[in-house]
């Protein structure tokens, strides 16, 4: 099975019968992008559009598979099986991914609800639970960038051809939660810093300074959720195939949660000194641990690309 030769016998039947790329899909119930991906090898149609794409276009089922007209029919059915058990395969992969995402997206949101709150559910051993569920979360996803299947060299192509189309949206997605984050950290850390020599920030009351901060870290936390909500739908589009900005996304999120917990555990100014500190340095060091083998591992795949 080779994408690049059946998009290209795909095109060529499809000028002979001059249809349009939309057309074309609108005969199968596609979209135009769809037929545009199968004529440029990026991806391979569906084992459940072959008939109808054969009808269509008056081609061979086992042509359409192997790439070739008058392809040996031995060779099309074991093309045929193959393609078969890859889209089942990455199906089941495709569920497996919503699935984690969508456990990952309410889990955050509950745990998210009591940090905010200041609930007591948790005990006095929150913020321990916090950094854990961040870094369990942070591990699942790195095993799935190690488990992303682009050994064939037609997968490595099509992912550098996504890569290269989305760059500017994984940019966008990723400086928007890195300044979040730097965001809650001089708001936080500042506003500690003037309570602490005794002024209050935009010369608010006492009373005031506390749920102004709350509010900033709330703010944060749902931009970060929206931001963790669009990367998970554009993994599970294939519009994304590696995890570094989801990776970020997260962390802030959790950083956000993290400074929340720590305010309304408050004592003394040098108590959430303290745990502002070593929660802000534990998140960071989770972060680029997960970054460092993120990157170790797209090394590894490029090599075996090579």
């Amino acid at each position: 099975m080779d994408k690049k030769k059946t998009g290209e016998l795909i095109k060529d039947a499809r000028t002979k019968k001059n249809y349009t790329q939309s057309e074309l899909g609108e005969l199968l119930g596609v979209t135009n992008k769809a037929v545009s991906r199968w004529e440029t090898g990026e991806s391979f149609p569906d084992i459940g559009l072959l008939e109808s794409l054969s009808n269509v276009l008056d081609l061979k089922i086992q042509d359409i598979v192997v790439g070739e007209i008058q392809a040996d029919d031995e060779t099309a059915f074991t093309e045929i099986v193959r393609l078969s058990r890859l889209q089942e395969k990455a199906k089941q992969k495709k569920i497996a991914h919503f699935a984690i995402g969508i456990v990952i997206i309410i889990y955050s949101c509950l745990i998210g609800c009591a940090g905010l709150r200041g609930s007591s559910m948790l005990g006095n051993h929150s913020g321990m639970i916090y950094l854990v569920s961040l870094a369990v979360i942070l591990m699942i996803l790195l095993y799935g960038t190690k488990k992303s299947d682009f050994s064939e060299k037609s997968n490595f192509a099509e992912k550098d051809n996504i890569e290269k189309k989305d760059s500017k949206v994984n940019r966008t997605l990723l400086i928007a939660s890195v300044i979040s984050g730097i965001w809650i950290i001089l708001v936080t850390c500042t506003t500690a810093i003037m309570v602490g020599n005794g002024v209050m920030p935009f010369h608010m009351d006492a009373s005031s300074v506390g749920p102004f901060l709350n509010v900033q870290l709330i703010a944060v936390f749902l931009f970060n959720m929206a931001i963790m909500v669009t990367e998970f739908y554009r993994m599970d589009k294939r519009i994304e195939d590696t995890y570094r900005g989801i990776f970020v996304s997260i962390s802030v999120l959790y950083l956000a949660v993290l400074y929340s917990d720590a305010l309304h555990r408050l004592s003394t100014v040098e108590g959430i000194y303290q745990m502002i500190f070593f929660r802000t340095i534990i998140v960071f060091a989770e972060l680029l641990l997960v970054l460092a083998a993120t990157a170790l591992i797209l090394k590894k795949k490029k090599r075996l690309r090579g």
